[in-house]
């Protein structure tokens, strides 16, 4: 039996060595970028966490009345908190609980990490639900609801900044 010309035998053999091929790149690229430990791991979830303070900036004036309401502001601002959610999600390995600099990280993230997990991904679905806000009458309950997420973390798994 033949498909086009070729023996089926023979594209079955080439589809098989390319699901092996591209299930190899994927454990590759995976075992390629780590997450940092230490310092390393407290520096980059600083960044993350100060890049999510900085979107809320101009979600907060148009809270506030001080700017008006700009879905494409609204869009870009709360797809930057989910992106870096996303990414502070994978920078708290063991061990990043101590290095040369400090972290407001409490021992809780390492010792209850499943409901830090989840109220990581919470605050991330929070985030993106406001992403897609287009309406001024939904922006301040979708602002709302991201706040309490991150309030809610913050509380469990936070130390306070002295």
């Amino acid at each position: 039996m033949s498909l086009g010309g070729r023996p089926v035998i023979k594209n079955m053999k080439v589809a098989v060595a390319a699901a092996a091929v591209a299930v190899l790149a994927i454990g590759v690229a995976s075992v390629a970028t780590p997450s940092p430990e230490g310092t390393a791991a407290i520096k980059a979830r600083h960044e993350a966490m100060e890049g999510i303070g900085d979107a809320l900036g101009p979600l907060a004036a148009i809270a506030k009345g001080e700017a008006p309401f700009d879905s494409a502001v609204v869009e870009k601002n709360a797809g930057t908190i989910a992106e870096n959610l996303k990414k502070a999600a994978t920078l708290f390995p063991e061990g990043s609980d101590k290095g040369d600099v400090e972290t407001w990280a409490k021992e809780e993230i390492w010792s209850n990490s499943a409901d830090f997990a989840m109220k990581m991904q919470t605050a991330r679905a929070q985030a993106e639900a406001l992403q897609a806000v287009t309406d001024e009458a939904a922006f301040r309950p979708a602002l709302g609801k991201l706040g309490n997420s991150c309030k809610s973390c913050h509380m469990d798994y936070r130390r306070p900044k002295q």
